[in-house]
């Protein structure tokens, strides 16, 4: 038997699904492979998507035609518009999605896409020739050829569940580790390490008393993730809200000498932003009033996940740990905490199109990248799909710079910045916050959408239509006078306490903090926009000072990225730049030399001697 298909998908999570559905969706035969068909699309841990940075990455992969926005917005328990109070950069929307409706809605729509097919087997080997990728080999012999080839294997290579002092091969607790394809990565030059994640405990609902916690509530009428979303109102199902107390940290310390971190069992690294309790106790050893938020997995479980109580340790001392939490008494655990160890492939092995540079032909993303997050992960599935695909039709790859999108700092920085731990995106990488804001994916990334092909021409069309609309919208109220008693009376009556001496432009008077877009009608005729498009026009006058600096700035970066490098440049003949400089070159190879000054180690003067090389 013969198998061929233009992209072959390792992994069934976030990462694999999107890269799948990328490719099939750009009409690439494409084959996804996953070791238990039950769990594609499966939330490993917490039942969220969305935060800080990770909202704007599911943003913006949903203009360019990813699924993860609009899936969550579908299935989901509630949804919440956090940090209103603060400016439009941190304006973000959180999810709990219902992580079984998440991941069997996700099968079904995997199942119905045209050009993909799904297997249930591991894969063992890489099929290589002369440094090219020609297909994979599975754990049953059969052979299966492809142009490319995705990597998304997320936890499961030479995967170890931790829990106490036990410690045995998993990928994922009740599913098996692939013991096999790092070997096969490492025969043919991919350099691998190992990292760590955690997860806290389920507990049963109906052990839980919730009147002595504090319920937190969806929005029926939310910011949803996807601009196409339309719905009449969303789910509000609560989360719960409680703390650790005294009697908590005094457990803890007791029972810390059982720690897999303590005792040394685990060694690798795990995500900061995310520790374990026992690791919290152990940096903050005074402090007891840890947040532990209850959130609800399915409408169609019993099973809270407990966030905020992640831990490795034994069950025993889960046990006595969950039961010193106010409302928590009594509760009874159904799944008890883990950690997970498993290898990952620096990324700094990639091109940012996520292309090996050991491999053509084959790409990796999500967790073996050496990330966390769901929202990281389906991003570079969606980037590494996408471009794994256009490869097999001659066309050139899809690049994102650092100030086109989150997409882009989150590739350059896995590519160019070493971190000790598991890689997240957060606001504070981003350089141009104000820009790349979770409300205006389709201003910035219509054009690449374009490019992609995957979303429809008609959609396309309307989202040109609303970017024209807020420009034209924008010019014509900067170019509409107030007289001065009408601006006086609207902001008397916003409670505003400035007054004007004389009339304005009507942008003048909505740059106000306590005006709106929608309180102009009252002054000059409002158009009917959607939501969407009056938020943009809202935002883009209030901060017009703020982002026309950051615009500048962007300037002087794309000046930068303009400057190519070749690709078969010879670093070794920079004289006079320092080792560290000339090994992280040599390393990274960039491309541009904004690439290149991106890179730990290399500093101005290393940048201006590489420029006098290049130019002789």
């Amino acid at each position: 038997m013969t198998f061929k298909y233009d992209v072959i998908v390792v992994g069934g999570g976030h990462a694999g699904v999107e890269a799948a559905l990328a490719s099939a969706r750009l009409n690439r035969k494409t084959l996804l492979f996953t070791l238990a068909l039950d769990n594609i699309g499966m939330m490993s841990c917490n039942p969220s998507i969305g935060g800080p940075g990770k909202s704007n990455l599911v943003a913006e992969i949903d203009v360019l035609g990813g699924e993860m926005g609009r899936h969550t917005d579908q299935y989901n328990l509630q949804l919440k518009h956090l940090n209103t109070s603060k400016g439009p950069a941190a304006r973000i929307t959180r999810g709990q999605a219902d992580k079984f409706l998440y991941r069997t809605k996700m099968k079904t729509l995997l199942e119905e896409t045209e050009n993909l097919e799904i297997m249930q087997d591991s894969v063992d080997e890489l099929l290589v020739e002369n440094d090219m990728i020609k297909g994979v080999k599975t754990a049953l012999g059969i052979e299966y050829f492809a142009e490319t080839v995705v990597l998304a294997t997320g936890t499961f290579l030479k995967g170890r569940i931790v829990i106490g002092d036990v410690k045995y091969p998993a990928g994922r607790m009740g599913e098996n580790s692939a013991e096999k394809l790092s070997d096969s990565l490492q025969k043919n030059g991919v350099h691998l390490e190992r990292y760590q994640t955690a997860t806290p405990p389920r507990i049963d609902k109906r052990t839980v008393d919730f009147s002595v916690m504090k319920p937190l509530y969806g929005e029926e009428h939310p910011r949803y993730f996807s601009i196409y979303t339309q719905k009449e109102k969303n789910n509000v199902v609560p989360t719960w809200l409680t703390h650790t107390s005294e009697e908590t940290l005094n457990v803890t310390k007791e029972m810390l000498k059982f720690s897999p971190i303590v005792s040394g069992i685990i060694e690798t690294h795990g995500p900061r932003h995310c520790p374990s309790l026992d690791r919290k106790v152990l940096n903050f050893p005074d402090k007891y009033d840890h947040q532990i938020f209850l959130e609800l997995e399915s409408s169609e479980s019993n099973e809270l996940y407990v966030n905020g109580l992640t831990t490795a340790m034994p069950p025993f001392a889960q046990e006595a740990m969950l039961k010193s939490i106010k409302g928590l008494e009594n509760a009874k655990i159904m799944r008890y905490g883990y950690a997970v160890e498993y290898d990952y492939a620096p990324a700094s092995q990639l091109y940012p199109s996520l292309e090996s540079k050991k491999i053509r032909g084959l790409y990796f993303a999500g967790q073996i990248n050496g990330t966390s997050g769901y929202e990281e992960a389906a991003t570079q599935g969606f980037i590494a799909g996408v471009n794994a695909a256009r490869k097999t039709l001659n066309k050139q790859p899809v690049i994102f710079d650092r100030s086109e999108g989150y997409i882009g700092v989150l590739v350059d920085d896995i590519i160019h910045k070493k971190t000790p731990e598991p890689y997240r995106v957060l606001p504070s990488r981003s350089e141009y916050r104000l820009t790349l804001r979770f409300d205006n994916g389709f201003m910035r990334l219509l054009d690449k959408a374009e490019e992609i092909g995957i979303v429809p021409e008609d959609k396309i069309n309307y989202l040109k239509k609303c970017r024209e609309d807020v420009y034209k919208e924008i010019e014509r109220i900067k170019e509409t006078k107030v007289p001065m008693k009408d601006a006086n009376e609207l902001l008397e009556k916003k409670g505003a306490e400035q007054r004007l001496t004389k009339g304005v432009q009507a942008n003048e008077l909505l740059k106000f903090k306590e005006v709106s877009y929608d309180d102009l009608a009252h002054l000059l005729h409002i158009p009917e926009y959607p939501e969407f498009v009056k938020n943009q026009i809202e935002t883009m006058i209030k901060y017009e000072v703020f982002i026309e600096r950051e615009r500048e700035q962007i300037e002087r970066f794309k000046r930068l990225e303009a400057l190519s490098i070749p690709e078969d440049f010879d670093f070794d003949t920079v004289t006079g730049i320092s080792n560290i400089a000339k090994a992280g070159l040599k390393e990274i190879k960039p491309l541009s030399i904004g690439e290149a000054s991106r890179i730990s180690g290399v500093t101005g003067n290393d940048i201006a001697l590489l420029l006098a090389t290049l130019k002789k």
